[in-house]
Parts: structure tokens; sequence; C-alpha cells
């Protein structure tokens, strides 16, 4: 006996998992695609390591996937001696703060980081996001002050 139905296609959770490395419509993981049809451009998510030993026969550090760990400092350390965080440091837990939250202004505001005072500044849509990142960011170790230089658009 014929069946006249088409042949079944694979259900979204039988998928094999191309739409997943697909990025969405409309935008491009490709540069060189993005900058000829002017497509937004979203880089790949995945780790791009470079080469492991320079010219010299040097090894970097860094470079290999087992390495990736010796160049992520653990959060909320302190210095050995007890003292405050230094500024990078403290910056860094800062941004480590705000990349764990589920606040989605990353890409719109900065973060400046001068002894224990903070400068946030950029643009937000709404102020219930800035109380959000002023709160996120008032609550990481070794911030004493929170400097709100952002501008809410959303009014």
């Amino acid at each position: 006996m014929m069946d006249d139905r088409p042949e079944r296609q694979p259900l979204p959770s039988e998928d094999t998992g191309d739409l997943l490395d697909d990025p969405a419509a409309g935008v491009t993981d490709d540069y060189l695609v993005a900058r000829e049809e002017g497509l937004p451009y979203v880089p790949p998510t995945e780790r791009v390591l470079s080469e492991s030993r320079g010219a010299e026969g040097v090894d970097y550090a860094g470079t290999d996937a087992t390495d990736a760990g010796e160049l992520e400092r653990d959060d909320d350390i302190q210095p050995e001696d007890g003292g405050l965080p230094r500024d990078d440091e403290l910056l860094a837990d800062v941004i480590e703060a705000l990349r764990r939250s589920d606040v989605l202004a990353g890409d719109r505001i900065r973060i400046a980081v001068m002894g224990a005072r903070v400068h946030v500044r950029g643009e937000l849509e709404s102020v219930d996001v800035l109380d959000e990142i002023l709160g996120i960011v008032g609550d990481v170790v070794g911030v004493e002050e929170v400097l709100d230089e952002v501008t809410v658009t959303g009014i």
C-alpha cells in the first residue's frame, strides 16, 4: 500500500542541533558576510585559541585549552596582604558580578574604578535596570561608593 504522505520530518527536540550552532535570523557570525551584506555581526561564542608557541619557540600562556584556568582569577579573592583589591582587581570583580547576573545591559554601560569608588556610565532603558545594576556593583567586596553617571532613555 502506497502512502502519499511526505516523509516524516524530525521534531525540534529530535533535531541534530544545526539550528543551535547557527546565529539568529538576520545576523551572521561571519564578519565578511556582515561587511558585504550589511548584516549585524555576532562573533562565535566558542573560545578561539592562538598558536601556543612563538617564532622563538616560547610557550605562550593561555593558548592551550588546559591553560584557560591559569589566566582567570578566582572571584572575590583578596590580596594576600589582607588589603583592599587594586583597581584592576576590583574592576574584574565588578565585571564578573555583572556577567553572573541576568541583567542585559553589558554593551551599553562602562565601568571605571578608582580606589574603592566605581563609576557606572552609559545608557539604559529603565530605572529598574539601573537600580539592579547599581545594587549588583555595590554588593561587590571592596566597593565603598558607586557613582551613577547613567542616562535613562526610557523615561
